[in-house]
Formats: structure tokens, C-alpha cells, sequence
């Protein structure tokens, strides 16, 4: 196993994309498979060393950034065992010199169609394979570069969870490396809590019990924010959006469905943000009309005035017309031709009474590689604007209830307004998930947007909302009264902080794993 103690090389692994943290660390380590990752983690323990898991480094809360210690990168894990399989296909493919391999099967009891993959696999690269037979893996992070482990540890999401759902909706299987070296191997359906309770058997006979939180999880369509908790669930969830604080996942087995046979990508352009408002509203509320059609609304994403002006900055009129001060963007999967043409006939209407300016779409594979350009335009501007200022985007990853989504719209502009600071406002509307992104230019903006943010988490928490929506809370904190805390103090208070302490204590009683993540170690040192 290759260890590397040369401060060049752990350079590259001290920092996310979202820079709002800058780590250290002692050695990164490069575990190509689950003995390793265990060897690792058991001399770790031993020692009482920190270890921090390391993905790809696409996440933007700071979760892969080490506080000191041992970094443990994910980044060899790219294969699959044929000693670990049973019936089926083993597929394999090789990009950039590094070899990737996952395995296909069908579910003799369900029909269902299923892979078993490694944790450093990129999404990209894990679809594209899956593809290669038929076959589909629903969710869609919008970083597609991420490792497929690090998607379930995060329980990532995107535009197309509107139809799909979640990750954690498809996950069938995991392998988990215990703080201590203990391997679990949990399949869904098995293992189930007794109330809030859990009883876990180490391979010494040792027995963990786990009392889950008592916090009430908000009652919205996507959530990432702190351990997943509902009464007599599945052992599994608790390890899915754990954002690597109670395991190393070493293995994932997940659910796949059919390939779809054709997607329609349409942009379709407003005179006013309202109207592109309204229109994604009218068009969610016809999902069921729209299903009897054979067609499926995969997503409806929303660009306020703001963002459009970034996106015409690199696709200027005619493509993105000088008069759209909003843009709804969605994606249709056409199942049957000949049915569809109703559906399709009732959205130009819908379009039309909404007072739409222009709609851009096309069946053509081209338009679909332009389409997912145009929408990464913005936080490629974004980047560009705040990197040009020396200073770094605020953003959010709210989603409120549905009924609460017209005061939160208001909330956002008002606070971003009274601000004076430039921002924009854009994401997945159909899931009432909007990122809110300050874009300050000046270290004094900088200061101010962190603290106007607070204003916006705290609204979006009184309307029974969650702070994260799908990126997860890492070490992220908001400020009030000039002091730093917890982001997940807001949600769930430091009662229910105290409680998720608990049960990582349980599982990592010397402290070891992931340190910073969800909760602070302040509040395990209260536990120990």
C-alpha cells in the first residue's frame, strides 16, 4: 500500500472545492482494497491517530479536508473482486491508465437489475459503464466527477431527483469498515431498529447499542443534513449521508432500471422571473397528466434574472435572447412516441399562458451536450467572478416545504437585495431547492454575506426546512452575534447535536474518523 509523506503531495489533499477550510495532515495513504482500508484503520486506532477520508474533492462543505493526522484516499479503490461475486457479468474499462471494474446481476427474487461496484469509482465513468448494457443508474449529482462512495456518504441528489429520487433510494448493499477495522456487510431489508435502537455484534462479540436521535427530520422532498433517523428504520440509512463519520464504505451494491429510450432537454425563456416561476409551478402540477402520456418530468430547474445575465455572458443572444430575465429549464423522457404528442401539445400550452418568450429544445444528441453546457455556464461564471475578486461565492443548499416556497422566494430576495451585494439564485425548483449564491468583491462584502446567509437559514429552518438540501454540512458553520457555530445546531439545537455525538461515539470511541464532520469535536469530548 502506498503511503506519502511529502508535503507537495498532501497539498492536494488539505482543501474541497469550496475552500472555506484549509486542512493539514501528517500522510496520505492509498488503500486499493477493503484489508487495506481495515489495516489502516485498525493501526489508526491503536494509536489514536485522525483519519480522514478523501473522495475526489468535489464536495463544497469541507468534509474531505483533514484536521490533522492520516489522509485516506479512496482514489485506488476502483474495482471490484471476482472472489466477492456471484452470477452475473463483470465489466470492466480503462481511462487515464487507471483500471475500473463493477459488476452486473440480476436479482433472482425481484427481477430486479443491480451492480456491485467499488467507492472510487467516478459517477461518470460508473454510469457510462452501466450504459454500456442496457442499463441506467437514475441518480445524478451535478459533479459528475465525484466517486460513487462519496455520493452515498452524502446521500447526493440533483436536478433529476425530482423523478428518480435520491441515492439513498437505490442503494441495496453496503461494506463498511468500522472505526476499529470491524467490516460490516449491510443489505437492505435485513436489519432493522428496535424502535430507536440498534445492536451491532463485532466480530469479537462485542456488542455497540445505538439509541437514535429523538429530532424530528423536516418533511421536505430532499435532505442531507445530519443522520437519518425514523422510527424501526433500516440499518443502512444510518450509514448512507453519514458523511464518512462512522465508517470507510469499502463496497456498494445498487439498484438499476432500464435505460431510458429518449430525453428531451427544453430551455424555455421569461420576460420575468414570475412568469418562469409560475410556469415551473403549473408544469409540476400537471406531472400526473403528463405520466398517462408516457412522459416523465425528469427535472425543473430555475434561473433568476441574475443568473441569466452570467449565462449570456459566454452564450450571447440569439442563443440566450437579451430579453429573458428568467429561464426554467426541464428534461422530458419520452417512453412512447405516439402517446406523447398530447403531453406535448398541453406544455406549449402551458408554456403560451405563462407568456413565454422563447423555448430552445431538440432530440439531437448535440443540443443535449450544449443544453448541460449552457447550464454549467453559471457556476463557471460564478467561479470566474468571485476568483476575479479575490474573495469566494456564499452560498445555500435550502429546500423548504412546498407551501412555504413563495416566503422563502420573497425572503431570498429581499435579504439579497438589502445586502447590495451581487447574487444569484438558481437550482432545483421542483424539488423547492434553490442555491442562493452571494458573490461578494470585496473582503468587507465577504463578511457581510456570511452574516445575511444566517438570515436565510434561519428563515428557511422556522418554515420547517432543511439547510442542506443535498451537499451535505461537513464542517460548515453559520455566524451570529460575531461568533461561528454548528450549521446543524440551527436544525436540530445542541440536543440533538449532543445525541448524533453519541452515536458516533459509539461506533469510533476513540475519535478517530472524519473529525469535524456534522458535529463538532467539542460535543464528542462531552460524550467521552
Amino acid at each position: 500500500m502506498k503511503r506519502i509523506s511529502d508535503p507537495k503531495v498532501i497539498e492536494n489533499y488539505v482543501r474541497d472545492e469550496s475552500v472555506i477550510i484549509i486542512g493539514k495532515a501528517d500522510e496520505v495513504v492509498f488503500p486499493r482494497d477493503e484489508k487495506q482500508i481495515a489495516e489502516v484503520l485498525k493501526e489508526a486506532n491503536r494509536r489514536g491517530v485522525r483519519v480522514t477520508i478523501s473522495g475526489a474533492g468535489t464536495g463544497i462543505t469541507g468534509s474531505r479536508v483533514p484536521l490533522g493526522g492520516i489522509v485516506l484516499s479512496t482514489e485506488m479503490l476502483t474495482e471490484v473482486y471476482p472472489k466477492q461475486l456471484a452470477c452475473g457479468e463483470l465489466v470492466e474499462y480503462s481511462e487515464s491508465g487507471k483500471r475500473y471494474s463493477i459488476f452486473i446481476g440480476k436479482d433472482e427474487d425481484t427481477g430486479e437489475f443491480y451492480a456491485i461496484a467499488p467507492p472510487g469509482i467516478p459517477v461518470e465513468i460508473f454510469k457510462r459503464m452501466v450504459e454500456s448494457k442496457g442499463l441506467f443508474y437514475p441518480p445524478d449529482s451535478t459533479e459528475t466527477t465525484a466517486f460513487l462512495g462519496g455520493n452515498v456518504a452524502t446521500n447526493a441528489s440533483g436536478a433529476r431527483t425530482f423523478h428518480y429520487g435520491s441515492t439513498r433510494e437505490y442503494v441495496r448493499r453496503l461494506r463498511v469498515v468500522l472505526p476499529n477495522g470491524d467490516v460490516l456487510n449491510i443489505r437492505r431489508g435485513e436489519v432493522f431498529a428496535d424502535g430507536n435502537k440498534f445492536t451491532i455484534v463485532l466480530t469479537s462479540g462485542e456488542q455497540i447499542n445505538l439509541e437514535l436521535p429523538t429530532y424530528n427530520m423536516p418533511k421536505v422532498e430532499k435532505n442531507a443534513a445530519g443522520y437519518y433517523v425514523k422510527p424501526n428504520m433500516d440499518l443502512i440509512d444510518l450509514f448512507i449521508g453519514s458523511e464518512g463519520t462512522l465508517g470507510v464504505i469499502s463496497e456498494v451494491e445498487v439498484r438499476l432500471i432500464e435505460k431510458p429510450k429518449a430525453i428531451l432537454p427544453v430551455f424555455a425563456h421569461f420576460s420575468r422571473e414570475d412568469d418562469a416561476i409560475k410556469f415551473a409551478k403549473v408544469l409540476k402540477a400537471h406531472r400526473q397528466f403528463l405520466s398517462k402520456y408516457s412522459v416523465n418530468l425528469l427535472s425543473i430547474e430555475f434561473f433568476d434574472k441574475n443568473s441569466v445575465e452570467f449565462i449570456r455572458k459566454k452564450y450571447p443572444p440569439p442563443k440566450i435572447p437579451a430579453n429573458s430575465n428568467g429561464i426554467i429549464f426541464f428534461e422530458l423522457e419520452i417512453r412512447d412516441e405516439n402517446k406523447a404528442r398530447e403531453a406535448l401539445e398541453g406544455i406549449v400550452s402551458l408554456l403560451e399562458e405563462c407568456k413565454v418568450l422563447e423555448t430552445m429544445t431538440s432530440f439531437s444528441p448535440d443540443w443535449a451536450r450544449e443544453a448541460k453546457e449552457i447550464r454549467h455556464a453559471l457556476p463557471e461564471g460564478v467561479n470566474n467572478f468571485v476568483r476575479a475578486h479575490g474573495t469566494r461565492k456564499v452560498a445555500t443548499d435550502i429546500v423548504v416545504p412546498e407551501e412555504n416556497f413563495d416566503e422563502m422566494m420573497a425572503t431570498y430576495r429581499q435579504v439579497g437585495d438589502g445586502t447590495g451585494i451581487p447574487y444569484v439564485n438558481f437550482g432545483h425548483i421542483g424539488n423547492n431547492h434553490l442555491h442562493f449564491n452571494f458573490l461578494p468583491r470585496t473582503r468587507e462584502e465577504l463578511e457581510k454575506a456570511v452574516k445575511a446567509c444566517t438570515l436565510l437559514l434561519k428563515k428557511a429552518v422556522q418554515l420547517g426546512g432543511t439547510v442542506s438540501g443535498e451537499h451535505g454540512v461537513g464542517k460548515k458553520s453559520y455566524v451570529e452575534d460575531d461568533e461561528e457555530r454548528p450549521l446543524l445546531e440551527l436544525m436540530y439545537g445542541r440536543k440533538g447535536l449532543m445525541e448524533i455525538a453519541k452515536i458516533k461515539h459509539a461506533l469510533d470511541p476513540n475519535h478517530i474518523l472524519n473529525i469535524g464532520n456534522i458535529v463538532p469535536e467539542e460535543y464528542l469530548k462531552q460524550v467521552s
